[in-house]
């Protein structure tokens, strides 16, 4: 083993601290990072100054949620509003997220389509989060077609619990199942909120093939599936059972 594996975190720190190489990259990726934050702070301002005008004084739409959630429809039409108009996705990111806080369902149009035109599994992932949470309305038919195809990656995870909150749960139910070995856990926290009799011989049928979290999930399901349909038990081991 060299010396330079043998240095502590503080000594190699101190060396780098004095290569010029280092710090001129550790300038030059201060300078892009400040002039990124600056460009957003810009594009986000009539955002902000929108807000204000409704009586919500913020310095960044992270603070509106943190501050006033959960929003009214007031807000939320706003919000919505700018999503069309803003092409900066780290922007539009933020947009998205706040609208998670929605105090109402609202028209998700225009989530499906900045979800359909990101290729950022991390913005989709965010876009399918919103919908689980607030619940717009409008996406049921959209979310049946999309949440099968495999090529929408990471965000289907959290497109399986929305496709079980918007859309009538045979439905639903009929997706889930049939994308369970894709994503199992994921499927089970969605059928925990809509399945039935059907699902629930299903889950307990699978539980035994899993382990880890996703074999929580699955009891987790069960539970609340024989919860909601065999309201007579309650121990939790004849749930599981």
């Amino acid at each position: 083993m060299t010396k330079k594996n043998n240095l502590t975190a503080q000594e190699l720190l101190a060396r780098l601290s004095r290569d010029p190489e280092f710090l001129a990259n550790e300038d030059r990726r201060a300078k892009s990072r400040a002039l990124r934050e600056a460009k957003h702070r810009e594009i986000e301002r009539p955002v902000l100054q929108d807000l204000e005008s409704l009586g919500l004084k913020v310095s960044s739409i992270t603070d509106l949620v943190r501050d006033y959630a959960p929003l009214g429809s007031d807000v939320t039409n706003l919000l919505l509003s700018w999503i069309p108009r803003i092409e900066n996705e780290s922007v539009n990111e933020g947009l998205v997220r706040a609208l998670a806080a929605a105090a109402e369902p609202f028209d998700g149009c225009a989530l499906i389509e900045v979800f359909e035109n990101t290729q950022s599994e991390e913005f989709r992932w965010a876009i399918a989060n919103t919908m689980a949470e607030g619940r717009p309305y409008g996406v049921a038919d959209w979310l049946m077609e999309v949440v099968p195809d495999p090529s929408y990656g990471k965000a289907r995870e959290m497109l399986l619990l929305a496709l079980a909150r918007l859309v009538v749960n045979q439905r639903a139910n009929d997706v889930l199942l049939a994308v369970f070995d894709q994503l199992p856990g994921h499927a089970a926290a969605g059928l925990a909120e809509s399945g039935g009799l059907r699902e629930l011989k299903l889950l307990r049928d699978k539980r035994d093939k899993y382990k880890g979290w996703v074999k929580k999930e699955i009891d987790r399901a069960v539970r609340s599936i024989a919860k909601r349909v065999s309201p007579v038990i309650s121990s939790s081991s004849d749930l599981i059972s």
